[in-house]
């Protein structure tokens, strides 16, 4: 494989997989609204906005305990024994009757529990707060990979207007030698070995637009876009002027204290912690206090004064028929106390230190990466820098070298051999100086990346 394509090869990005509905306005698509459509069609990024709302609903749910609780109930029920209702009434206004029907509206609400349920809604808080620091994370994930695949298929773009450059000038050159051959000046194997090179070089710019379209393929699927994009406005590659860099341990702290998944590790902790507490606190009495309303009603009661006439017939009691229904209200409190569960309690309290623990591992562990992301974006920002700086020099050299050759050529000083290896020198150092210039826009976002600090307005001033 040539050089050429050994260098397009190191450009190669995996696919990703995406879907979208609506297309981005009609002609060139710039990078800004490349990120734009990715950051409202993203399916990952949907994913997690779908997680927080997700959580945002387990925080209603454990706010409600909080909030009295009316429930209505309604009863049928027949008995082989007549039955007295309501229960523990005054004789005079007790019915009996096997059927037996109650409708009844009861109101609980939660008096003390010992902080369990405030525990239990705070580390739903948190939650959600974990949760949003990590869609906004995912967020910056979303812009960074769109405009690098926006870059590198810029970079693939001046890899093949080069590449188209140099097969016109060695189509000119093959004229030339040509010319030179017919004149006698030249052997008839200068213009085979020119032709053999421009063969290649065709072969090289259809391995690049191969590897552009599969560049644009990935973009697509990360924006979230279904079909063909627009064509992407192009800008020149050139490194952006650089200001100067605070120092690796103030970065350090920077990307720390910055970065959203830390801060969400943070709260998943919090939460964590919040919810072995309140496992801890069930072992602790509740108290609730309860109202009801229940209206009790049957067939044909019988009162409590016909009761005792059916019994002893001789006495005479006068008393009206009860009517078929009757209300009871009840009002009190309820005091439960957790006595024995089987180990669940302890199961639970286990299982929720050993999730304390496991976060507490991951966020070190986190810490770490994030160091290690941070010292590696600022190794590649300085090495893209620095190849910049180094490799404008060899293109100005190679174009001075090719010019010279070209020149000993046509004057008989020189063989086809030495101006084919001047022109793949330049084309090598023009390749590179493209790649290296567009690291460095890539460099810049890495850090920023690294930093927690990458937002849709970073981009606004373009490539």
């Amino acid at each position: 494989m040539s050089a050429l394509l050994r260098f397009a090869a190191a450009l190669t990005i995996g696919v990703f997989v995406g879907a979208a509905s609506e297309a981005p306005a009609s002609g060139e698509l710039t990078l800004q609204d490349a990120v734009k459509y990715a950051l409202e069609h993203s399916p990952e990024l949907r994913s997690d906005r779908v997680e927080v709302t997700r959580r945002q609903g387990l925080l209603t749910a454990a706010r409600s305990s909080r909030m009295p609780q009316l429930d209505l109930a309604a009863d049928a029920t027949r008995w082989r024994f007549e039955h007295g209702y309501p229960a523990g009434t005054p004789p005079a206004l007790l019915r009996f009757d096997p059927t037996l029907y109650s409708a009844a509206a009861e109101l609980k609400f939660l008096a003390w529990d010992f902080h369990k349920t405030e525990m239990e809604i705070a580390a739903a808080r948190e939650r959600v707060l974990a949760a949003s620091f990590a869609a906004d994370r995912k967020q910056q994930e979303v812009i960074f990979e769109t405009a690098r695949l926006f870059l590198l298929c810029l970079t693939y773009t001046d890899l093949i207007r080069a590449t188209e450059a140099r097969i016109r000038s060695l189509q000119a050159l093959l004229d030339r030698t040509n010319q030179l051959v017919a004149a006698g000046r030249a052997v008839p194997v200068d213009a085979l070995k020119v032709r053999t090179r421009l063969a290649q070089m065709e072969s090289d710019l259809a391995t690049l637009k191969s590897a552009q379209r599969s560049s644009l393929s990935a973009l697509a699927a990360v924006m979230g876009y279904e079909g063909d994009l627009p064509a992407l406005r192009y800008s020149p590659a050139a490194s952006p002027p650089s200001e100067p860099k605070p120092g690796e341990a103030t970065l350090l702290a920077s990307a720390i204290s910055s970065r959203p998944e830390i801060r969400s590790v943070d709260h998943e902790l919090r939460a964590a912690e919040l919810g072995l507490a309140a496992v801890r606190k069930s072992a602790w009495p509740r108290i609730d206090l309860r109202a009801a309303a229940i209206q009790y009603g049957s067939n044909t009661p019988v009162g409590f004064p016909q009761l005792i006439a059916g019994m002893l017939p001789s006495a005479v009691i006068h008393a009206p028929s009860p009517g078929n229904a009757a209300t009871d209200l009840v009002l009190g409190v309820h005091v439960s106390v957790p006595v024995f569960d089987g180990g669940r309690r302890k199961g639970q309290e286990q299982e929720a230190a050993a999730k304390l623990e496991q976060l507490r591992l991951a966020r070190r562990q986190l810490a770490l990466r994030i160091a290690r992301e941070v010292r590696v974006a600022l190794a590649d920002l300085e090495s893209a820098q620095s190849r910049v700086r180094a490799l404008k020099d060899s293109v100005a050299e190679s174009e001075r070298v090719l010019h010279d050759e070209r020149l000993k050529f046509e004057a008989g000083r020189s063989v086809i051999n030495f101006v084919l290896e001047a022109e793949s020198a330049l084309l090598t150092s023009q390749s590179l100086l493209s790649q290296a210039q567009r690291s460095v826009a890539i460099a810049e976002l890495t850090l920023d990346l690294t930093l927690g600090q990458l937002q849709a307005a970073r981009l606004a001033a373009g490539p």
